[in-house]
């Protein structure tokens, strides 16, 4: 013993500490203490947490600590076992988490807190849910207990690193990827610890990759992108690309939700409710999970849980936009803005957007139509890849940071310019498009072979041009139809009394400015930018720079929109306006 030199003393007991670990004694430095002590040397700093099973030893000062728990000199701070085990630092916030380790005879179980949750006693009481200990009377005493085990052992306290989502972690130039990197934790909310483990690797990966080989590199089109998609969420981030939404719709039978799965596969554990979730959520539910995924693809199934085409609308603009709302906190500051990096790809029974659809929405949206069964035994395929799956993802991040985003840009820039160029696609359209294709290319050079991957003609049949995206052809038409169904209220008759709202001649009608705004309304379209449109189109009279003209109806002189409508045979229609 090195009872004289306090210095070779702890030296020698770190290097004794190290080595009963090895051999299974977790409770050597308590046994040290208490041998310094019958020998007569000073333990004053030399009293140790002496823990059944303990998973550390820490210095506990006056405090005993033992299986009857923690007590003071004057009274029992904790009837069970509970100690501090390791400090966490958010590598994204820098906010820092204390992990507690407890037991009350059946096992140690573990916790991560806030700080401020174990340095107050209004807030440490919380801990009593989980099935601590504490009271309102023992809460100062516990909050004491931490603070001091932490002061008395701020070398000897494990620290780590922790993260609460999935994705890139950019550290030091280098680009790290959660959860593929070792040493850092998780301590994010409870709920998302399930989907978290989710992301592993687990069976078979040959005959994964055999299978995806057979069922989706061999199959259509539409199963390609949609399995080559999951691969291009983490793309999107390191090419500095926008968020992009895939859905696939069509009817029951189509296998959509095993195409997904299958898709998931790619990260995880693809089961509904692990990596797969529902629209049965909130939109800050989605949100929240939108910036938890961070960059890896968030797979929702069941698109006719949403009924309000309005909320879809929304839906697709927060999603995609890649940031959430800002919001106030109980301090009156701001809560961190939650933000996000991926695709997100859906399924449903029906299309996503529609003829209301604003074009942001449609510009934002690829969408493929199920018109025939993607999988010849789908029960066979979806058992299979819940038993199998998770390699595929962390090969394909291993393959990106071993050689750098260079090869991905270029494969990008090719096929976006190629796409704007000889589809005539529009810009977003084809950005989403050539992330897909640029993930197909790569997971051709790794695993299937060059001779399976997509074509921009593959792909190009599902991606919108200007005129698909531009609102205002489908407001046009929308107004005509309106017009059609409610030719009554255009054309005067004598025999009958009713409310008119312009007139009707021919090919011609003029509406009453008042009820054309109301007419777009409530199709959901903006008059104004309509009626600018028509404008540019040579579709409306001008008269002194202004979109309407005056016209008499039935004797009241009143401002009117003067609109052509389309002839039977289309000729007196730009060619760009498709009926």
């Amino acid at each position: 013993m090195f009872l004289g030199n306090r210095f070779e003393f702890e030296q020698q007991k770190n290097k004794m500490s190290d080595v009963a670990k090895k051999c299974g004694v977790r409770n050597f430095l308590s046994m040290l203490g208490h041998y310094c002590t019958k020998v007569g040397y000073d333990v004053a700093d030399n009293n140790y947490t002496n823990f059944p099973d303990q998973p550390i030893t820490l210095s506990c000062g006056s405090y005993t600590c033992d299986m009857l728990g923690v007590r003071s000199d004057t009274d029992t701070v904790c009837p069970h076992p509970i100690m501090p085990v390791m400090r966490l630092s958010n590598i994204d916030t820098g906010i820092e988490k204390v992990k507690i380790a407890y037991t009350k005879g059946r096992g140690w179980k573990s916790l991560i807190v806030d700080r401020k949750t174990i340095s107050a006693a209004s807030k440490i009481v919380d801990l009593s849910d989980s099935g601590i200990a504490v009271t309102s009377e023992s809460a100062k005493a516990l909050v004491k207990y931490f603070a001091k085990i932490e002061q008395l052992n701020m070398k000897l306290l494990p620290e780590t690193e922790c993260v609460t989502r999935l994705g890139w972690i950019d550290k030091d130039d280098e680009h790290l990827f959660s959860p593929y990197v070792d040493g850092i934790s998780f301590d994010g909310e409870t709920e998302y610890k399930k989907h978290y483990d989710s992301v592993k690797i687990k069976g078979d990966f040959a005959g994964w990759t055999e299978l995806t080989k057979r069922v989706i590199r061999n199959n259509n089109v539409a199963a390609r992108m949609v399995f080559a998609a999951s691969l291009a969420s983490v793309l999107v981030k390191p090419l500095g690309c926008n968020c992009f939404w895939l859905h696939l719709w069509g009817e029951t039978e189509s296998a959509k939700t095993v195409l997904a799965m299958v898709a998931a596969s790619v990260w995880g554990n693809p089961e509904i409710g692990s990596f797969i979730h529902t629209f049965n959520s909130t939109f800050v539910g989605m949100e929240k999970t939108a910036a938890f995924y961070n960059n890896l693809p968030y797979i929702l199934d069941e698109l006719q849980i949403v009924n309000d085409k309005k909320d879809l609308d929304n839906l697709i603009y927060m999603l995609t936009e890649g940031s959430g709302r800002s919001r106030g906190n109980k301090l009156g500051g701001l809560e961190t803005v939650p933000k996000w990096k991926n695709a997100t790809i859906t399924t449903g029974e029906r299309p996503i957007v529609t003829a209301r659809s604003g074009g942001g929405s449609v510009n934002r949206v690829l969408e493929i139509e199920c018109k025939e069964k993607f999988f010849a035994e789908p029960r066979e395929v979806a058992n299979y890849v819940k038993a199998n799956y998770g390699a595929m993802g962390k090969l394909f991040i291993a393959y990106l940071q071993e050689k750098g985003f260079s090869h991905a840009e270029e494969l990008f820039t090719a096929y976006q310019k190629k796409l704007v160029a000889e589809y005539d696609i529009m810009q977003k359209q084809a950005q989403s498009a050539a992330l897909i294709l640029t993930a197909d290319t790569i997971a051709g050079e790794l695993l299937y072979g060059e001779d399976t991957n997509l074509t921009t003609d593959d792909i190009a049949v599902y991606l919108k041009t200007k005129d698909d995206v531009s609102v205002n052809p489908r407001a046009y038409e929308y107004v005509c139809e309106y017009v059609a169904t409610n030719q009554l209220h255009f054309i005067r008759s004598e025999e009958r009394l009713i409310d008119m709202w312009g007139e009707l001649r021919g090919d011609e009608v003029y509406i009453i400015k008042s009820k054309f705004t109301q007419i777009c309304d409530e199709g959901g379209y903006n008059a104004q930018s309509l009626l600018s449109w028509l404008a540019d189109k040579g579709l409306i009279e001008r008269k002194n720079g202004k979109n309407t003209v005056t016209k008499k109806i039935i004797g009241v002189t009143t401002r009117c929109v003067h609109l052509s409508l389309p002839s039977e045979s289309g000729d007196d229609i730009h060619d760009d306006i498709d009926f």
